[in-house]
């Protein structure tokens, strides 16, 4: 063991030698290996999807995948709105105002869904109506309440776009499954045939478009973000949640870290150098 120890410290003290007889050479060759490193930070990339954790061919991402092709993606973003009670003129006109500005602004949208245009189906005499719940705007007290008395008993709104207590609403975003990166749009297609497409054609041309990226849903959460600030109130607190959305914050959070982190750990070994 001795032997082995001295034969490495001979090693090194050779080593320390060698760079001092050609200390120049030495530190151009460090100074081009540092440049060429330096010139690859623009190109670092950070994911914090959970697919993006995974190996592009690891059974279960390959399972999401398929499932995505089939029924969109799986993760939404969804706002709440707390106020004193949703079934007043002036919230409801609010809310009316804000759903249409996100369905006009948010990029890469797949659908928007709150009291606005939540499908709301009864039966009336011998009829059945399907229509947006606020298709009819009401126009008194007393359509409002046949209105907040229908919401707060259709099962299909309790905790998802209403609470029990009828003061907190919500808007659910639902983002594209497909990026949009390289895809041309084609603006002849609204009038070209719309025959069915044979559906392993329609498999192999899902398969062969990227996914939602990170960069986009960070773009989609930055545009929520951005317009739910201008209508936050006392009167009409907004809170955003959801998987993208933590997603976005959680990459914004490592960025900022990692900056301090290298900035400390290069201070800390100049000073002890």
């Amino acid at each position: 063991m001795s032997t082995i120890r001295i034969r490495i410290e001979k090693w090194f003290e050779r080593l320390a030698h060698t760079i001092y007889r050609h200390r120049i050479l030495t530190l151009v060759i460090m100074l081009a290996l540092s440049i060429t490193l330096i010139a690859q930070i623009p190109s670092i990339t950070v994911d914090t999807s959970t697919e993006g954790f995974l190996h592009a061919a690891d059974p279960a991402l390959v399972a999401y995948d398929k499932f995505r092709d089939q029924f969109g993606r799986d993760e939404v973003i969804i706002i709440a709105i707390k106020a004193r009670k949703v079934f007043d003129f002036r919230f409801l006109e609010r809310l009316k105002t804000l759903h249409e500005e996100l369905a006009d602004t948010v990029p890469y949208l797949e659908d928007i869904t709150s009291l606005i245009n939540a499908r709301n189906t009864r039966g009336a005499a011998n009829e059945l109506i399907v229509e947006d719940f606020l298709e009819n705007w009401p126009g008194d007290q007393k359509e409002l309440a046949i209105l907040k008395r229908r919401a707060l008993s259709n099962p299909m709104y309790q905790n998802l776009l209403l609470s029990e207590d009828g003061r907190i609403t919500t808007i659910v975003i639902q983002t594209q499954s497909h990026s949009s990166l390289g895809q041309q749009i084609d603006v002849l297609e609204e009038f070209e045939d719309n025959s069915p497409v044979p559906e392993e054609n329609a498999d192999q041309a899902a398969a062969g478009r990227e996914y939602l990226t990170d960069e986009e849903n960070s773009q989609v959460v930055a545009a929520v973000q951005q317009i739910v600030k201008q209508y936050d109130a006392a009167d009409f607190k907004i809170y955003v949640a959801g998987s993208p959305v933590v997603s976005h914050f959680l990459k914004r959070a490592m960025m900022s870290d990692m900056r301090k982190f290298v900035m400390l750990a290069v201070a800390t070994v100049a000073v002890l150098l």
